[in-house]
């Protein structure tokens, strides 16, 4: 009986193609989406900024002007928290998905001003809960996301998604059809939900964890 094959829509480290190996799995592994970070001015006036992505922590840090700017932080996500943190950034916020941290900001922070940096697709959900609630806010886009488009023959028995982004991405050249769909959060899995009830959600949005989830399914 042949190996399960399992797609990567994000290149792994050496580490994680180890885990699946060792689950005796066949992988494939590809960025689907390609990052190109912009420059951006951050104004003075809000009085928080929002960061709901790793790729707008790099592109922040990259912009030596908007950098010299120092405000009071939520985010999205453990490993942005980090990115920040490390760099000197002060976050007073965490959560585990945009709709958390907006229905955290209404019930807290109605009253303050806001700047969401952001990419190019950025999903709805902050703006939509801002206005929602009336509170001010303010969004700049720090970087693009483009697709990378590719044909994955034969079907894998798994793909693993980072991003509604890179589902996207992926079903431009390709179906789910029977492949089970691992997902790295609830906003990634809302994409997949409508294909298929083939799916497992990481318990937490960090990629060791969706491999180990991943390696774990196979190996029962």
């Amino acid at each position: 009986m042949s190996n399960p094959l399992l797609l990567s829509t994000k290149k792994l480290h050496f580490h994680q193609l180890e885990r699946l190996m060792a689950a005796r799995c066949d992988v494939v592994d590809y960025n689907a989406i390609r990052i190109d970070y912009q420059p951006f001015s951050i104004a003075e006036q809000p009085n928080y900024w929002v960061f709901s992505s790793q790729n707008a922590v790099r592109s922040f840090l990259a912009n030596t002007t908007a950098k010299q700017h120092h405000k009071p932080i939520l985010c999205v996500g453990e490993k942005t928290k980090s990115l920040l943190e490390e760099n000197g950034q002060k976050v007073i916020k965490t959560a585990q998905n945009m709709q958390e941290l907006v229905v955290f900001i209404q019930k807290n922070m109605k009253n303050e001003h806001f700047l969401h940096v952001c990419g190019n697709r950025k999903l709805p959900h902050f703006a939509e809960g801002m206005q929602a609630a009336s509170i001010l806010y303010d969004e700049v886009t720090a970087y693009h996301t483009h697709l990378v488009s590719r044909v994955q023959s034969p079907e894998p028995q798994g793909v693993l998604f980072y991003s509604p982004s890179g589902v996207e991405s992926y079903l431009q050249d390709n179906q789910i059809g029977d492949s089970w769909c691992f997902c790295i959060g609830q906003t990634t899995a809302a994409a997949i939900r409508p294909l298929t009830t083939q799916m497992t959600v990481s318990p937490k949005p960090d990629t060791d964890l969706l491999v180990n989830t991943a390696a774990m399914h196979f190996r029962q």
